[in-house]
C-alpha cells in the first residue's frame, strides 16, 4: 500500500508542477466548475427544456438522485479515510523549500479522499452517456477533464480522482438500472 501511495504522490507532483502553464490554468480553472452539482443540474435542465422537454421530467430527477447518492457516499468515505489534501501532505517539504505546489483557487487542506467534484462529473457523464450514447466521448472527456483539473489545481491526488470517478460511475449505473425497472419505457433521445 505504501508503494501505491508513493506512486500517487509522484504522479500528483508530475501533473501539478510539471504541466504548469498559463493556458492550462485558464482551461482547468474553467472545466473544474463542471464538477459542481448545481452547474450540471442547471445546464442539463436548460438543455432538456430547450431541446428535449420530455427528458426533463423523465430523467432530471434520476440524474439528481445519482449525484446525491454519490455525494452521500463521498461524504461518508471522507469521514472514514483521513487522507490529507496535497497542501497539508506536502507541508513539511514546502516549508523546507524542497517542493513548490501549483495551487489554483482555494487552499484546501481537509480530507482529500475521494474527489467529490470528480464523482459529480462522472455521475453526470455516465448518466448522460447512457441516455445519449452518441455523445459518450464528449461526456467522458469532460468528466475526465474535471478529474484532471482537481490534480492540476493542487487539491486532490490521482487516487482521490480515480476513486471519485468510480463512485460516480458505479452508483449512476445502479440508479440507471433502477430507473429502467420502475419507469415506463420511452424512446431514447439520440442527439
Amino acid at each position: 500500500m505504501q508503494y501505491l501511495l508513493t506512486l500517487d504522490r509522484k504522479a500528483f507532483l508530475w501533473i501539478n508542477t510539471q504541466w504548469t502553464n498559463p493556458y492550462l490554468d485558464i482551461f482547468f480553472s474553467a472545466i473544474t466548475w463542471l464538477g459542481n452539482g448545481w452547474i450540471i443540474i442547471v445546464s442539463v435542465a436548460i438543455f432538456f427544456a430547450l431541446k428535449r422537454p420530455a427528458c426533463l421530467r423523465q430523467h432530471l430527477p434520476w440524474l439528481v438522485a445519482a449525484m446525491l447518492l454519490g455525494g452521500l457516499c463521498i461524504f461518508l468515505l471522507k469521514k472514514m479515510v483521513p487522507r490529507p489534501r496535497p497542501l497539508s501532505d506536502f507541508a513539511p517539504l514546502i516549508e523546507a523549500g524542497k517542493v513548490q505546489l501549483h495551487i489554483l483557487g482555494e487552499h484546501l487542506r481537509y480530507r482529500s479522499f475521494p474527489s467529490g467534484h470528480t464523482q459529480t462529473a462522472f455521475a453526470a457523464g455516465t448518466y448522460l452517456s447512457l441516455l445519449l450514447p452518441r455523445w459518450t466521448l464528449l461526456f467522458v472527456s469532460l468528466a475526465g477533464g474535471v478529474g484532471l483539473s482537481r490534480i492540476y489545481m493542487g487539491v486532490h491526488f490521482p487516487l482521490d480522482v480515480i476513486a471519485g470517478g468510480m463512485v460516480g460511475l458505479v452508483l449512476t449505473w445502479g440508479v440507471w438500472l433502477v430507473r429502467k425497472k420502475f419507469q415506463k419505457p420511452s424512446s431514447t433521445p439520440e442527439a
